[in-house]
């Protein structure tokens, strides 16, 4: 049981825009198609990679950013912060600006033309460590999306996938994009340091971050599942998947719990952003989390679909950098300072 309880705040710490956004408003365009793909992005890749990731940190008892430093010294480090800034830019730009400027124009009103960039001054502002209160309220409110999730499913027909026509075309190019929200960011390194800080269990460490992958999949399989069965359509189309369920209040309350979860996904997010920034220009935090900012805001006016494209490409950069980075490791051990 040690591992069981574990393994599900993973994954709950670990729900993100592409489980509770993404995959959902995918699913509407998809159609059935959407669960041969999460199955494959999530329980299959996903799972490699984090498996993979937390080999590292077992292997070597060090966090990522130590990791990549000394195996291959300052250019090493560069090399990683351009690859992450790579995936966690266009992430970012798509959970912090479209989904997050969305939540609020269905919260408040406020066209997405300035909920994007309010929306990503206030995580800017929460990943400069000032906030603190509110963040934590959102993680708070952020909890209650996992059950509120489980009561629609229950609250749903769940006999209604029998009814359905399965397809079992697999939709690489979101594959992908899904790898890249999987492994970019600051996903590897929170699960490198669960591994570190979980050592001293060996490599049952390494199933614990794998037993992680395989309930966030199968979580975004429940919402994906949800807005098929309801016809709901995007964006957020799992908040008009609840709306089909519940009244008005009900999803009033539902798109707070949504915008708190982009905000606690987020603030770290940036907060990586800057640092990556940093190491590439040298500049001090509130520089480099400008830049970062106003990179991301670009990233707005992209086209969904062109997001999706490039978040592809550089997901798997960043996958084939961890496979490098694991197979170096293998091969040579850590430098020693």
């Amino acid at each position: 049981m040690w591992m069981l309880l574990p393994a599900l705040c993973i994954a709950v710490a670990h729900i993100a825009g592409d489980n509770i956004a993404v995959v959902p408003d995918m699913a509407v365009s998809a159609g059935t198609d959407i669960y041969i793909t999460t199955i494959v992005a999530y329980m299959l890749f996903g799972s490699l990679i984090a498996g993979l990731s937390a080999w590292i940190g077992v292997k070597s008892g060090y966090e990522l950013l130590v990791v990549v430093k000394r195996l291959f010294g300052c250019r090493g480090k560069k090399m990683l912060a351009i690859v992450i800034l790579a995936v966690c830019i266009p992430a970012s730009a798509l959970t912090g600006g479209y989904y997050s400027g969305w939540a609020l124009y269905k919260i408040i009103g406020l066209t997405p033309f300035w909920g994007m960039p309010l929306s990503l001054l206030l995580f800017s502002v929460l990943a400069a460590g000032y906030g603190t209160e509110l963040l934590k309220l959102s993680n708070y409110i952020s909890l209650l999306l996992v059950p509120l999730i489980v009561v629609m499913m229950f609250a749903s027909d769940l006999k209604a996938v029998a009814s359905m026509n399965i397809t079992w075309n697999v939709d690489w190019l979101l594959v992908c994009a899904l790898i890249g929200y999987n492994v970019g960011g600051m996903r590897p390194v929170l699960v490198v340091e669960t591994a570190t800080y979980l050592a001293q269990k060996g490599y049952k460490a390494i199933l614990l971050v794998i037993l992680a992958k395989l309930f966030e999949g199968i979580l975004t399989l429940f919402v994906a599942h949800l807005v098929l069965i309801s016809q709901a359509y995007g964006p957020l189309a799992l908040s008009g998947a609840f709306t089909s369920s519940f009244d008005n209040r009900a999803v009033f309350f539902f798109d707070i719990i949504l915008f708190c979860t982009f905000m606690n996904t987020m603030a770290p997010a940036m907060m990586v952003n800057a640092k990556q920034v940093s190491i590439l220009t040298g500049v001090s935090f509130w520089p480099a989390l400008s830049i970062a900012a106003f990179m991301v805001y670009l990233g707005t006016f992209a086209d969904f679909n062109t997001i999706i494209l490039l978040m592809s490409i550089t997901g798997l950069i960043m996958a084939a950098f961890i496979i490098y980075t694991a197979y170096f490791l293998h091969k040579n051990g850590i430098k020693q300072s």
